[in-house]
């Protein structure tokens, strides 16, 4: 049988309820076709536990994979407070799904690696095409996650993904696997056989001031720039008596002006939240940064977010060139640009229609952090994580 999905969507305030009926709507769509595997995704206002039951009594027998996060996104607009399912069923397109858990208590490249390996033990001999991830958005290093990924399964497969969120309270987030209700965990989906994949990936924030450099960096612990702490790149852009500096809340203030990272080869800035700042001064990002980096602080504007949103529909399109266009879209989308875009949120919704075109319905959430490729010159570039980015995955069959 050919590729046939199904999304449905609840905002019942009753979170088994709502999750039966948005079951119910997407498996509905498939009617008696066996499903290969469902996505949900739900804000946090719910019960995660009686959303899988809901689910559950509806999809018994069916792999489940999903995330929280601070908002649903589909064709029809966006939700604060609801619960979505994408079915999928194909013969043809083989899906095999891991997780591993407690990712605070491990070392998170080997974690990737782990992760990796479970997936690629359960797709077999089948051809790899790409891998999807759902991972707590609360860990303090995901870049660490996709390099063991990456080192398990080659540096070309594209890996993409969102990380959970809630809503900004940055309490807990929560990653579903089958039965489970999970977190501080990652939960993979390795989809291959006859899968044929686009991607689309931008941010539109645009580099402030002078480049600066990465004098001492480890990880996601950025010690110095241009030999001060590192925390003088904001106490000097923006003065070192800023409210948010001073009180500890430097992720609203990274919110709206990230770092920007230069990478060789690289279309785009790779975008980083600092999230904390050390007694030295020292900034804790939410990836990687490579010592010696070129960094700039960035700031984004509606304008520039918008553009960014078409930029990477337009770009999930022409890389389907001569092919049958995807038949769905999964979508990624940092939550910091809703809040950049505030009542204009549901424009970059419109955008995305407007260039995939009616007949690709989509799906996401709003997410802490995202996972895929950097757009490179000559070529599909390396998977790497993100921040303050929107990432579109379209998914149809050969």
């Amino acid at each position: 049988m050919p590729l046939s999905f199904g999304i449905g969507l609840s905002r019942n305030k009753d979170a088994y309820i709502a999750g039966r009926e948005a079951a119910r709507q997407a498996a509905g769509i498939i009617k008696n076709q066996d499903i290969s595997i469902a996505f949900v995704f739900t804000t946090v206002q719910f019960n995660p536990e009686k959303i899988l039951e809901g689910v559950k009594t509806v999809l018994s027998k069916t792999p489940v994979v999903g995330s929280s996060g601070a908002g649903i996104i589909t064709s029809s607009g966006i939700y604060m407070n609801a619960v979505a399912v994408l079915a999928i069923s194909s013969t043809k397109i083989k899906f095999a799904t891991a997780c591993v858990t407690d990712l605070d208590k491990k070392d998170l490249r080997d974690c990737g690696q782990k992760l990796a390996r479970i997936a690629l033990k359960g797709l077999g001999t089948s051809k790899r095409e790409i891998f999807i991830t759902f991972v707590d958005g609360l860990i303090k290093n995901g870049s660490q996650l996709i390099a063991g990924i990456k080192e398990t399964l080659g540096i070309s497969l594209p890996i993409i993904g969102g990380s959970s969120a809630d809503d900004l309270k940055f309490k807990k987030t929560y990653q579903f696997f089958n039965k489970q209700v999970l977190t501080n965990s990652v939960v993979g989906v390795l989809v291959g056989e006859n899968a044929t994949i686009r991607i689309g990936i931008k941010h539109g924030w645009k580099p402030l001031g002078k480049p600066r450099i990465a004098t001492s960096a480890s990880g996601n612990i950025i010690k110095s720039i241009d030999n001060k702490p590192a925390i003088s790149i904001y106490e000097d852009y923006f003065g070192k008596d800023n409210h948010e500096i001073k009180s500890g809340k430097l992720i609203y203030l990274s919110i709206r002006y990230p770092l920007g990272i230069y990478l060789e080869g690289e279309e785009e800035y790779l975008l980083r939240n600092a999230i904390d700042i050390t007694q030295d001064g020292s900034l804790i990002c939410q990836g990687d940064v490579p010592q010696n980096a070129t960094l700039k602080l960035m700031m984004g504007t509606k304008e520039t977010t918008l553009r960014a949103a078409a930029q990477a529909a337009e770009e999930l399109k022409r890389t389907s060139g001569k092919h049958k266009p995807p038949k769905f879209a999964i979508i990624f989308d940092s939550f910091s640009r809703n809040r950049l875009l505030g009542r204009s949120a549901k424009d970059e919704i419109d955008v995305i229609k407007n260039i995939l075109g009616k007949d690709i319905p989509f799906i996401g959430f709003y997410t802490y952090g995202e996972q895929a490729p950097l757009t490179a010159l000559d070529y599909r570039g390396q998977s790497h994580f993100h921040n303050e980015s929107i990432a579109i995955l379209g998914i149809g069959e050969q």
